[in-house]
């Protein structure tokens, strides 16, 4: 393995770490869940840069398409705290 591919190994394991952690921390889910996405991104991409195949591009582009659409949900979710109106 290279020093690359090693460093996104520890980009991943400090993601899950990290993750743990701003759960532990914070008590919400959702920063806890950005620190983990994006550095499993950041993972991802170092691993792309070492890997330049179809399926190293497809599981990077896979990845950055959950990270949109759960961040974009759980802001959503947890964002709307104001009760709704009978208007």
């Amino acid at each position: 393995m290279s020093v690359v591919a090693n460093a996104s190994w520890c980009l991943a394991i400090a993601g899950i770490v990290l993750g743990v952690a701003a759960l532990l921390v914070f008590q919400q889910p959702l920063p806890a869940l950005r620190v983990m996405i994006e550095l499993f991104t950041a993972a991802g991409l170092l691993r792309l840069s070492v890997d330049l195949s179809w399926a190293a591009i497809l599981g990077v582009v896979a990845l950055i398409a959950v990270r949109r659409v759960v961040t974009r949900s759980l802001t959503l979710d947890f964002g709307d705290t104001k009760p709704l109106s009978s208007a």
